[in-house]
């Protein structure tokens, strides 16, 4: 009878954490959304274009981010990085947003050049216009 208990509790734990991590981890469709980006080690601003690839708690946002070259570089950048979105936040304070066609939200990710070099660069990001498909 102890065995079958403990069995059931194994299952019931091991079908629940699925259910547990959907709340806190979700995947997203296809975005993309416009970034400006500081890049502190050169002191420069750069654009570029990112998308949201998941969302953890509705509110923080793992984002795949592509840089264009700047001015006095011909080195594109792709970087992975970690965001925050201020709408959610806002709203998840009891605020409300109002300006519904500009989602916001910032962060920091770390950028690496494409041409083969393994240098990684932090960044800053300001992301405020999104498209969903």
């Amino acid at each position: 009878m102890l065995k079958k208990l403990i069995l059931a509790v194994i299952l019931t734990i091991s079908m629940s954490v699925p259910a547990m991590a959907a709340d806190a981890f979700n995947i997203n469709g296809l975005n993309l959304q416009g970034d400006i980006l500081f890049l502190p080690s050169s002191g420069q601003f750069a654009v570029g274009a990112g998308t949201t690839i998941a969302t953890i708690y509705d509110i923080f946002e793992v984002r795949g981010v592509f840089v264009d070259p700047l001015p006095d570089s011909n080195e594109n950048k792709a970087g992975l990085g970690v965001g925050l979105n201020l709408v959610k936040v806002i709203n998840k304070v009891g605020g409300s947003w109002l300006l519904n066609g500009i989602n916001p939200s910032v962060g920091v990710t770390a950028l690496t050049n494409l041409n083969g070099a393994a240098h990684i660069e932090p960044a800053v990001f300001v992301s405020a216009v999104s498209v969903q498909f």
